[in-house]
């Protein structure tokens, strides 16, 4: 138990834990009662300075080989214990054992988790930190400058050991809502497969997954300058409440920013703004965080795409014509199936399934 304490508070200070893994570490401290002793911030710091120390050391298996000695002697003082205990109903003295022993095994735990970090980090200490979303899952990731990130499912975020130093460089592939900390002399710089944003201090979400044909900026609050990579002489402000839709397909560079498609063909960059009900915290494109799938007049072709994403399955249509039909609404708890049954009360197509392969026609 309390190795999986230890072990879960080191994934989570490097940014590696997931929203289970973090869930798991205040059940555990919880149940435990350890939480009533040590507060989480108090275990962090101890953590911290556990691993500083003993990082730096070469001789880690043999404070290991030590620290078993200690396990060794510690079991058989509890036994000697307990006898006397018996004897003379000593209960204060069973308990200093007891204590005694599980700050051997805290200490332990900690070293074994170093070991663990120091093998597991070693790309990381290369120069590179890569951040993986597990698939049907999110996590909470805090950079160095104290930005703060949420990746969705099966998204990565990679930045480099010189993050802050002149800039905050991050590179996304996926989805991810980003809390920058405001900093005038080092500008943020998210880069994906198609664009690259320059903020100093904001609230955004990117989409950006390669196989989808669409990415998606919305700005939650603040400015931020936008670079479509195909074109990137030119630069895009947007301004609170804007999104900016980018068709990922190949098409000509000549055709120019609309805000109002009139046809059916995805124009190469599309301005628009984003949904929020007055129920929410949060706008649609971000209900995600909230383990929600919204969607405001989306295409069917690319809600599937997120619906693939959600419930791992894999949706092909059979005609293109059912791709342009256009859905307002949202999930959350419903199951594939149900999902695909409210979607067809207002519109018209079928649908049959076959394992995690779902055909529309």
């Amino acid at each position: 138990m309390i190795n999986n304490i230890w072990i879960l508070i080191g994934k989570k200070l490097s940014g590696n834990a997931t929203a289970e893994e973090l869930l798991e570490l205040e059940e555990l401290l919880r149940e435990n009662g350890i939480a009533d002793m040590y507060s989480l911030s108090l275990l962090e710091e101890i953590w911290k300075n556990q691993y500083q120390e003993k990082l730096a050391d070469n001789n880690l298996e043999k404070k290991w080989d030590a620290f078993e000695a200690k396990l060794d002697a510690a079991e058989k003082n509890e036994i000697a214990a307990t006898e006397q205990e018996s004897q003379h109903n000593t209960a204060s003295k069973g308990r200093i054992v007891k204590f005694f022993k599980l700050s051997i095994w805290v200490a332990a735990s900690i070293l074994l988790v170093i070991l663990w970090f120091a093998k597991g980090r070693q790309v990381e200490n290369s120069g590179t930190n890569v951040i993986v979303a597990p698939k049907n899952g999110i996590s909470k990731v805090q950079l160095p400058d104290g930005t703060k990130v949420w990746l969705n499912s099966g998204s990565k975020l990679v930045y480099n050991a010189d993050y802050g130093k002149e800039f905050r460089k991050v590179s996304l592939l996926g989805e991810g809502f980003f809390d920058v900390v405001k900093d005038a002399y080092h500008p943020f710089i998210l880069t994906t497969s198609t664009i690259s944003i320059r903020v100093l201090g904001t609230q955004f979400n990117v989409r950006a997954y390669n196989k989808d044909k669409t990415s998606e900026t919305s700005l939650v609050r603040g400015r931020i300058e936008l670079t479509v990579l195909k074109n990137p002489e030119k630069k895009i402000i947007l301004k609170a409440s804007e999104k900016l839709t980018i068709n990922n397909k190949e098409q000509d560079s000549s055709r120019r920013v609309t805000q109002r498609p009139t046809d059916e063909e995805v124009p190469l960059i599309a301005l628009g703004r984003i949904h929020k009900a007055k129920k929410d915290t949060l706008p649609s494109e971000a209900l995600w965080m909230e383990n929600k799938l919204a969607f405001d007049a989306e295409s069917f072709e690319n809600l599937a795409e997120q619906m693939e994403r959600r419930y791992n399955v894999f949706i092909v249509f059979k005609n293109e014509e059912t791709k342009k039909l256009r859905f307002t609404g949202r999930f959350q708890n419903e199951p594939i199936d149900r999902a695909l049954k409210a979607l067809q009360a207002s519109a018209y197509f079928h649908f049959k399934t076959d394992n995690n392969k779902i055909v529309i026609y």
